[in-house]
């Protein structure tokens, strides 16, 4: 009856305990009351064989005191300290790991970098200490490890063999995070997929990207790493504006909207005043202007999409021309500087027969004549009334 009232009470911590052992009281009320239950099952079988020796039926006294029984009762008792002691082991570090993680313990939060090696080494003692639990428990039982062990050795050697690349992944995740080159939540791309990093295990990683679509990538298939959350980052842009602009009045209105830029929300992304580099190139339909902004990490797509938006209302507001694609077509010049004549005749189409384009000798330049009626016109050819270059 004591048993069964203090398996339903639960254990309370006090809120500062709680705060310097975080996740201990769950783990408690887990494991005790559980520690518990099995106590009371004991007891009750142990009540039940005092009661058969009462009535005379076993001899519980004489098989306690007989070499089996010794025996019995001392593997019983190593194997249920075994289990404590690994069960302790197995709580007191998982406290020392969550007072890392915590970041009301210690100096604040922990980096991303400090949760994702916490995270792998708890998985990984874990498997330590309840394999070594488990042998030991097989040893206490009577069972001989050895060939159990050489099996696994084998077994393990042939798996190797027939599973290099899982090796492969879990050897190049072990040095992909010891050099820090993913933390979760980070946005990098990886194999050529780039996105936010939502899982990061020893063998794989797991990207999301901007449509939604997740992505698990093997360690193995990744040669290269982008991460845009290390340091800092840039916004690197190039404007075009029409050729007949004056390419100084233009850097200024750059200027004048990253003025603009700064007072407002993106002004604490914003990590150094913008670099205007100057023409960059002399495109076919522009002089392209390239910036740089200097952000701090993850936000250059913010910045760069603000900034873009008063680029373009600077510009409308100083008139200057950012001109889209197209194509000037260009006759050529003579050495004495005089352009060829384009020679364009006009033919209507006529119901007895069809209009052909007729192509004739360049004649001399004359004034181009046009028909009144332009409404039914065929394809031009070239003709007897040449145009102006």
């Amino acid at each position: 009856m004591l048993l069964s009232q203090r398996i339903g009470r639960p254990i309370r911590f006090s809120p500062d305990t709680a705060r310097r052992l975080p996740g201990l009281e769950k783990r408690l009320n887990f494991y005790v009351p559980l520690g518990l239950r099995l106590v009371r099952v004991a007891m009750l079988w142990l009540v039940f064989f005092e009661l058969l020796a009462t009535w005379h039926v076993v001899d519980v006294s004489a098989w306690e005191h007989s070499a089996l029984g010794r025996a019995l009762l001392a593997r019983f008792w190593n194997v249920c300290l075994i289990l404590a002691v690994a069960l302790a082991v197995w709580l007191v570090s998982l406290v020392l790991i969550e007072r890392h993680l915590s970041p009301e313990v210690g100096g604040g939060a922990p980096g991303v970098r400090t949760q994702t090696l916490l995270s792998l080494f708890r998985s990984g003692w874990a498997v330590v200490i309840f394999a070594s639990a488990a042998l030991m428990v097989l040893t206490e039982i009577g069972i001989n490890i050895g060939p159990l062990i050489a099996g696994a050795g084998v077994f393990g050697l042939a798996v190797g063999f027939g599973a290099q690349t899982l090796v492969k992944d879990v050897i190049t995740g072990i040095f992909f995070q010891i050099e820090n080159a993913i933390n979760t939540g980070d946005i990098v791309t990886v194999d050529g997929i780039t996105g936010r990093a939502e899982q990061v295990g020893i063998r794989s990683v797991g990207i999301r990207d901007s449509s939604g679509t997740y992505h698990l990538i093997p360690f193995s298939n990744v040669t290269r790493v982008s991460n845009y959350m290390r340091g800092h980052a840039n916004h690197i842009a190039e404007y075009g504006v029409a050729y007949r602009e004056n390419v100084d009045e233009a850097m200024e209105q750059l200027r004048a909207a990253f003025n603009e830029l700064v007072k407002g929300e993106m002004k604490r992304y914003i990590l150094e005043p913008i670099n205007i580099q100057g023409v960059s190139q002399l495109a076919d339909s522009a002089v392209m202007l390239r910036v740089s902004i200097k952000t701090t990490p993850g936000d250059q797509w913010a910045v760069g999409r603000a900034y873009n938006r008063l680029v373009k209302m600077y510009f409308d507001a100083a008139g200057i021309e950012m001109p889209y694609p197209h194509m000037e077509i260009y006759f050529g010049q003579d050495k004495d500087g005089s352009a060829p004549p384009l020679h364009v005749r006009y033919r209507a189409e006529e119901k007895a027969a069809p209009a052909v384009p007729v192509v004739e000798k360049a004649a001399a330049p004359s004034p181009v004549s046009k028909p009144d009626d332009l409404s039914n016109l065929p394809d031009s050819g070239a003709g007897d009334a040449p145009t102006s270059p």
